[in-house]
């Protein structure tokens, strides 16, 4: 479909950019203000899907699995079990690097912050109480949640999580990964992890046996499980021969699990890396889907600024658009619904 030009034929994601787009930027690169607020509030929808990660203090080495790093994977594993059943968070897929992680999830319910909240104040408390630790675990630089807004960057964004461990150079192949990881569960696939002893108090409230079931995504509605886990291993394989090509090409060799179980915690990473770098809040192989949810982020913002600076006027009707979740748990505030 294209539309009628003296010019010639103008595809709709042309018009989309002239008539939506361009002008911000055109108004930012003048220096001029937005038309509201500045706010730093994203929307959090029911059903979203995300890639979570974060990272440690000083990118050390905290999550680094050691030398007998099965006491380690029973704790996190009980943490992400108890937290996602906690919440109704599904976990589709979850690698814990030595000094940072990536989750991929569905937030059926929209609890996205609640869980983060507590999985990552339960991890921090655990391994600081296991290394004789008092300060900050994790790092101050925000959240890094990004949203997927198609099947195949979905699919990308699984690879991504389960190859971490080959494409950074330490195993040949994910599942060799020492520590943390689903590199080696299929959807529905369920483990159970026991209420670590060193940590929590046996007289407490929390669950001597958790499990935790790998959620199939919700994407390539067409396929059945089997069939979607197949495409998933393939397109591990093929990224992880990618991974052993371009190593090679380096003149480099993977650093093996014996190496990585060797690490101490306190160690940091060494090389240099580019700071001050914006944090994306939307991924995707396509230019035109990132730009179009890009597009409905800034109206979004400017719902959200203007239904702000009415309520603090005064105003307690003001209508905050669907997304809403601060303002709305904390403050009472109206929430319109979410368009179709």
């Amino acid at each position: 479909m294209v539309f009628g030009s003296s010019a010639g034929l103008i595809s709709p994601y042309t018009k989309f950019w002239e008539l939506a787009v361009s002008p911000l930027l055109a108004q930012r690169a003048r220096g001029q203000a937005l038309p509201h607020a500045r706010t730093r509030a994203r929307p959090i929808h029911p059903g979203s899907s995300y890639k979570v990660t974060k990272r440690c203090l000083e990118r050390r080495f905290f999550l680094t699995p050691g030398p007998k790093p099965q006491s380690l994977i029973n704790f996190i594993g009980y943490c992400l079990a108890y937290t996602a059943d906690m919440y109704g968070i599904e976990i589709h897929a979850a690698v814990m690097m030595s000094n940072h992680y990536h989750i991929d999830i569905t937030d059926p319910h929209g609890h996205l912050a609640e869980w983060k909240q507590l999985f990552n104040s339960l991890l921090a408390r655990g391994l600081n109480n296991l290394r004789g630790r008092f300060d900050s675990f994790w790092s101050g630089d925000g959240p890094c949640d990004t949203l997927r807004p198609s099947d195949e960057d979905t699919l990308g964004d699984l690879v991504y999580t389960l190859t971490n461990p080959v494409k950074a150079g330490l195993v040949k192949w994910a599942r060799q990964w020492p520590g943390f990881t689903t590199a080696d569960w299929r959807f529905g696939q369920t483990r159970r992890f026991r209420r670590p002893d060193w940590f929590f108090n046996s007289s407490g409230d929390m669950p001597e046996e958790v499990s935790l079931t790998l959620a199939r995504p919700r994407i390539f509605a067409e396929l059945d499980d089997d069939a979607l886990y197949d495409k998933l291993a393939a397109a591990i394989r093929a990224a992880e021969l990618r991974a052993q090509s371009e190593l090679r090409a380096q003149g480099r060799r993977f650093k093996g699990a014996r190496k990585i179980e060797k690490q101490t915690w306190q160690r940091a990473v060494t090389r240099d890396e580019e700071r001050f770098r914006v944090r994306p809040k939307v991924a995707s192989g396509s230019k035109w889907l990132r730009l179009a949810q890009l597009q409905r982020n800034r109206m979004w913002e400017r719902a959200y600024a203007l239904a702000r600076e009415a309520w603090l006027a005064g105003d307690r009707e003001a209508v905050f658009p669907a997304g809403t979740y601060w303002l709305r748990r904390f403050a009472g505030v109206v929430v319109g619904q979410r368009p179709p």
